[in-house]
């Protein structure tokens, strides 16, 4: 985008953004003081940082001390981020939310199962899937333990096979855009996606349910400009908001749309830090959540526990057709521990797909899954592909029929 960029961070050695960046420096992002002097030293123009909910308040709060711009505050993210206000937040403006219990009432045989979340986690920690009173009793610890404010919300558990809505938007000036829904498919018995398919199925009962009330409850709390998602979970011929980040996601939707649709939000994002200003209107008239007749995947990578001896093949996948980006998070060496699993952190990579027709999205996806391979120390496969090959098989006997 023609900036010069510094990134920041404590840290003496140069990680991945350190090694890319124009001018790595070391100092802490939690150093307001002095991150608020290196800014007017260097008469930085705007600051900007991922999906890290960490590091995105720092940003907001050196932003503000700066006079820089920033695409929210803390009140409109602490609102976002707890799952209890923002709970209470879409009540009171018509978005549908999934039914739910309080923690005093008396669960009985026929309320299970539920899930049991902190009202301030990320990244899949300290959620349980509840089925009898025994595991409702472990699972509110839990939550409980993964809570900075020790506080949980416990709601009606929907089974419907393990699917789940992604939604993106990008706010300009006011107006909320759904720029990208997807279907997110869940390993069985975790809450981790194993495969999301853009357009999602659900897209026009979402436009129905839910797209009519976002603009105005997200006008009720000043929010102008930004990017947000909302995951979603169809019950029926309904859908249920559960949860939403005032952010990028960290699985780079905006790749996806880039690709499809021609709209990047977090380079609206990084334009919005250092003008004002989100885009042009030619950027706006780019958005279109059909993907503009294509589809796209986001294929993730699942490890068992154990530890990583060796991994291949992916270099090859990333130069099949289609194949518009791969992220790995771990290399040779690095161990999956059990506490991993059903988080993020059990993820290898992310492989993201585009094509012209759902047909051809599936002929690549089978393609990299019988291409990519990761061993740990006993030449054992790491990868857990079992969700993934129950959705392909469902795919080709559909395709049959």
């Amino acid at each position: 985008m023609g900036a010069f960029v510094y990134v920041a961070d404590d840290k003496i050695e140069k990680g991945p953004a350190k090694q890319i960046a124009d001018e790595a420096v070391v100092i802490s992002t939690k150093d307001y003081d002095t991150l608020l002097a290196f800014v007017k030293e260097k008469n930085i123009g705007g600051i900007m940082t991922g999906p890290g909910e960490f590091n995105i308040v720092n940003a907001m709060i050196v932003s503000k001390l700066a006079g820089l711009p920033f695409y929210c505050d803390k009140d409109q993210w602490d609102l976002c981020q707890n799952k209890r206000n923002f709970k209470d937040f879409c009540k009171r403006n018509s978005l549908p939310v999934v039914p739910e219990y309080t923690v005093d009432d008396v669960l009985t045989h026929n309320d299970f199962p539920v899930i049991v979340k902190p009202v301030d986690g990320c990244s899949s920690r300290g959620i349980t899937v509840c089925h009898d009173q025994e595991e409702y009793e472990k699972a509110r610890m839990t939550a409980v333990g993964a809570s900075r404010s020790q506080q949980i919300i416990v709601e009606k558990y929907i089974d419907n096979g393990g699917i789940t809505i992604d939604a993106k938007y990008v706010a300009i000036d006011g107006k909320c855009y759904l720029e990208a829904i997807g279907d997110r498919y869940v390993m069985k018995d975790s809450l981790i996606t194993a495969v999301s398919i853009y357009p999602s199925k659900y897209l026009n009962a979402f436009l129905e349910q839910v797209d009519p009330f976002v603009e105005k409850a997200f006008s009720s709390i000043g929010l102008r400009n930004g990017a947000f998602f909302f995951q979603a979970i169809p019950d029926g011929d309904k859908i249920y908001i559960y949860e939403m980040g005032l952010r990028v996601s960290g699985g780079m939707i905006y790749k996806m749309t880039e690709a499809t649709s021609g709209n990047n939000s977090l380079k609206m994002l990084v334009h919005y830090s250092a003008t004002g200003q989100m885009c042009e209107e030619a950027d706006i008239e780019k958005i279109d959540a059909g993907f503009k007749g294509q589809v796209a995947s986001t294929l993730a990578i699942p490890l068992k526990a154990g530890k990583i001896a060796s991994f291949g093949g992916f270099d090859a996948v990333c130069q099949y057709p289609g194949v518009i980006d791969f992220t790995r998070y771990y290399g040779n060496g690095d161990e999956i521990l059990p506490r991993h699993l059903n988080t993020l952190d059990q993820l290898f990579g992310r492989i993201m797909v585009t094509a012209d027709s759902e047909e051809s999205l599936w002929r690549i996806l089978n393609n990299i899954r019988e291409t990519v391979t990761v061993r740990d120390d006993k030449g054992e496969e790491m990868i857990q592909w079992s969700t993934f090959d129950y959705l392909y098989s469902r795919f080709l006997s559909k395709n049959k029929e």
